[in-house]
């Protein structure tokens, strides 16, 4: 079976055996391309999709930090299409059941990750089945940290405080965050990361806020400011429109679109939601317990695979407004 997904990869099916191996230079030649996608197998059945623009140099730099390397494929590939075919590759292979060890474009990280240190993996798959709240006894981020981190976006927080859509934003922010992110006292942070009034698209699409896991933002609202126009989006996993009938009833419900999207964070079943209003999303988080689950599948995926880069931006000061 296994043999089988890799050649509908476009690899080999024998491939080469390199147990013990610190270099492949003999299987590259001069007369053979170096560039391209690279399938490794390691010892305990998992695998590894990766690109090179020079296969001898990219082994002996795995080699050095994993000797369990068993398996080795390769397909050539030009340079200028590396990017594209490493995505669809690593996409396609997890579908046919391949165990992947990649930790971009994939949908599910696989063995420990660093949340498993706050939070176990049992109460993650209980609080994503159920989405009872897990304990944030004791944890306080917010009144902890230093002076100074308090105080960076602090403008910000007090600025986007005195607009009248302000009470939306709260009501909508507390609802997300408190049902739709595991310990989201003990993640803060570290995990997850709301910035507020950021920069992006500041000339055209000016926003509110942006909550951000991982490499990717999860929820956004603000403004189009050339009709003053609000929106807000959310980005979550396709279980909760999956029927088609279902996602019909949903988008008249309460939103405009629902679109795949390709977050290279989020794996492959990624969709993005424009909703009608701040409103309508807030009851679609009251109402709809699949869209709930969808947003737990979501934040669980991406904080699965680290800690958010967004850290820097973090406001301490509308987190604990909104939270109380």
């Amino acid at each position: 079976m296994t043999s089988q997904i890799i050649e509908t990869l476009g690899f080999s099916a024998a491939g080469t055996m390199v147990t013990g191996r610190v270099s492949i230079a003999d299987l590259f030649p001069k007369s053979r391309k170096r560039c391209g996608i690279y399938l490794l197998q390691f010892r305990d059945g998992t695998f590894y999709i990766g690109q090179a623009v020079d296969a001898v140099r990219r082994f002996a730099q795995h080699r050095k930090n994993y000797d369990t390397i068993e398996g080795y494929w390769f397909q050539a590939v030009a340079k200028q299409h590396l990017d594209e075919t490493e995505q669809r590759l690593i996409r396609q292979g997890e579908q046919a059941g391949l165990l992947l060890t990649n930790k971009t474009f994939v949908t599910n990280v696989i063995g420990e990750t660093d949340l498993d240190l706050l939070v176990s993996a049992a109460d993650q798959e209980a609080w994503l089945i159920n989405g009872m709240p897990l304990d944030n006894e004791g944890v306080d981020l917010g009144l902890a940290v230093e002076e100074r981190m308090r105080a960076r976006y602090r403008q910000n927080s007090q600025q986007l405080q005195q607009l009248p859509a302000y009470k939306g934003i709260k009501e909508l922010l507390q609802a997300y965050i408190t049902q739709g992110i595991p310990a989201f006292k003990k993640t803060e942070q570290s995990f997850w990361a709301l910035s507020c009034l950021p920069s992006t698209n500041k000339g055209k699409y000016p926003r509110y806020f942006a909550l951000n896991m991982n490499g990717m933002e999860v929820l956004v609202a603000g403004t189009e400011r050339s009709t003053n126009y609000p929106f807000v989006f959310a980005v979550v996993t396709g279980s909760f429109c999956a029927d088609p009938a279902e996602k019909a009833r949903f988008l008249r419900s309460y939103a405009y679109s629902i679109v795949p999207s390709a977050y290279q964070a989020a794996g492959a079943d990624q969709y993005r939601v424009d909703f009608k209003s701040m409103s309508y999303l807030l009851l679609a988080l009251q109402q709809e317990p699949e869209f709930r689950r969808s947003i737990r599948e979501m934040s669980l995926r991406l904080m699965r695979k680290g800690g958010t880069i967004y850290a820097p931006y973090h406001c301490f000061d509308l987190v604990q407004d909104v939270l109380g």
